[in-house]
């Protein structure tokens, strides 16, 4: 009951037109036992009695109830509709804002693929779930209670039978409901793990050509697309035998309540248009009752995607959305670290071992070390994508520990090996530093990171599309591009973590050009296998094993 109470909080923004919506679906309910009353006095008396008037106004007002049914339907449909579909969106939206803003230590523990499909798969379950089925279960819940209502007070006598059905009939539902809500978070999870493995075959597709992978990854994709499949047919082998049940036990109850009813009529207590009303109703009940039973499938896979959902948005996050603009950044900062330990869960020995150090304002520091010697794990603590186990951050000698995660990251910036671009323009890209920087701001930028004369050359300047993660560049304009970015944020303190490792000789010096003019005046920490590549260290210090040596 809590997401079904979650899910109607999403909608309530839009409770204006979901009165709409549901004031409109009552008016076509209503229409629905309109219909087997008028035949009735159709065959008692049109057809039997002979009755003039009945001829002309029975057919007028059957006419009459089936344009209000289609108007009212149409209102329904669409602001239900409108309803449903806004609030999908406002859900997609918000999981995507709070899985960007889930902490580091959850991305890199979730499940490969998952956070992907939880917005492709489970948000579209949702809508599905939303879309259809709230339209279904409130409209047809109307119909049918009033067909019973037509029903029960034209033959209470073979109503009975109805309601002797009834609970037979929610029991199998209920049945096949925690069946199909299990099935379905297994499915998610199937999902999430083919999601993963195309997103890391794709990414990772040089590798697979040049080391003959194709077999190997060929080969775990079908091991997971079966079981993908073995889960799907559980689902739909539920769903199959839910709704034949339903009609079996329907066929069986017309059976009874046709025979109660020839006994009446034997015994005149039933007319022949009251006989034929109320078939025409029971008739006309099982439609709504088969696609309630039908939507439940439906409902169950939206109910299990939502679970999923709120489940994330229950996480503890960053806290950085809309915090960009609150704070801005120290003109010098003096950074400190003091005594840091990490320990990674399951290992033995610490990434960090009370590690310590102090980075002044306008002082570069390199960190040298063999790889898995915990200079990325000290870059991680010092961004606070990790928490320390022991031990304390400080900017200009105040703890990070009562500080906002956006507070801290306004005043650090990081160029590492690998560059994350986005499918837009150089402009757009350099700006992502800081939105509100001007243009002229965006060109002293590019020119400080010595990317200005590159840009120039591009079709058009500027505004030219450099594709996903930059792929119409080359590697040392990719990093210029960051270098500059890094330049419109202007922060005090600068994180360097392998800048130039995958460049050649070439594109390495005009990115440490542009690298020196961004050290200058921060307190930047670079980590790098060949310091003596990198211009004017002040200090380096070596870390091995996760100690810091003399």
């Amino acid at each position: 009951m809590r997401t079904y109470s979650r899910l109607i909080r999403e909608a309530l923004p839009y409770w204006k037109i979901a009165i709409v919506a549901m004031l409109s679906m009552t008016a076509t309910a209503a229409m629905e036992p309109l219909l087997p009353a008028l035949m009735a006095p159709l065959i008692d008396e049109s057809l039997i009695d002979k009755d003039p008037s009945s001829l002309i106004q029975i057919p007028l007002l059957i006419v009459a109830v089936f344009v209000f049914k289609g108007i009212s339907e149409y209102v329904a449909s669409v602001s239900s509709q409108y309803v449903a579909h806004r609030t999908v969106a406002d859900i997609r939206s918000e999981v995507f804002a709070v899985q960007l803003d889930l902490p580091m230590v959850d991305h890199d523990s979730e499940e490969g693929g998952r956070l992907l499909s939880r917005i492709t798969y489970d948000v579209t379950q949702v809508g599905e779930a939303v879309s259809t089925a709230w339209m279904i279960i409130i409209k047809d819940t109307l119909m049918i209670l009033g067909l019973l209502g037509f029903l029960i007070y034209t033959s209470w006598q073979m109503s009975l039978a109805l309601l002797l059905a009834a609970p037979v009939v929610s029991i199998v539902v209920k049945k096949a409901s925690a069946k199909m809500r299990q099935s379905n978070q297994d499915l998610q999870t199937w999902t999430g793990r083919l999601t993963g493995l195309i997103e890391e075959s794709l990414l990772a597709v040089k590798d697979i050509k040049i080391f003959g992978g194709h077999d190997n990854q060929q080969a775990q994709f079908d091991r997971i697309n079966k079981k993908l499949r073995h889960e799907q047919m559980r689902v739909i082998k539920i769903q199959s035998l839910n709704v034949p049940l339903v009609q079996i036990l329907a066929a069986i109850t017309i059976g009874v309540v046709i025979l109660v009813g020839t006994q009446m009529s034997a015994q005149d207590l039933l007319s022949p248009g009251e006989f034929v009303a109320y078939i025409t109703a029971m008739g006309m009940i099982f439609d709504p009752v088969r696609r309630l039973t039908g939507v439940n499938a439906t409902i169950q896979r939206g109910l299990a995607a939502a679970e999923s959902i709120y489940e994330v948005f229950d996480r503890a996050l960053d806290n950085q959305r809309g915090q960009a603009k609150t704070y801005t950044a120290l003109p010098r900062a003096t950074l400190t670290i003091k005594n840091v330990t990490v320990t990674y869960p399951g290992a033995e020995d610490p990434a960090l071992n009370a590690v310590s150090l102090n980075v002044e304002p306008g002082e570069s520091v390199a960190l040298v070390g063999p790889s898995g010697s915990g200079k990325s794990s000290l870059i991680a603590v010092i961004a606070g994508f990790l928490e320390p186990d022991t031990g304390q951050i400080k900017i200009n000698n105040e703890s990070l520990r009562h500080w906002t995660l956006a507070k801290r990251r306004r005043q650090i910036s990081l160029v590492g090996q690998q560059v994350n671009l986005f499918d837009a323009t150089v402009a757009e890209n350099i700006r992502f530093g800081w939105p509100d920087a001007t243009d002229d701001q965006v060109r002293e930028a590019a020119e400080q990171a010595n990317a200005l004369k590159f840009i120039e050359s591009l079709p058009d300047g500027f505004e030219t599309q450099i594709g996903s993660f930059g792929n119409k560049i080359s590697g040392g304009e990719r990093q210029r591009i960051a270098i500059a970015r890094a330049f419109i944020k202007d922060s005090p303190i600068l994180l360097l973590d392998e800048p130039t490792s995958a460049l050649d000789h070439r594109s390495r010096e005009d990115v440490l050009k542009g690298l020196e003019n961004l050290k200058a005046n921060r307190s930047t920490l670079i980590i790098s296998h060949q310091p003596e590549a990198l211009l004017s260290i002040n200090r380096t210090i070596q870390l091995i094993a996760g100690v810091v040596q003399d």
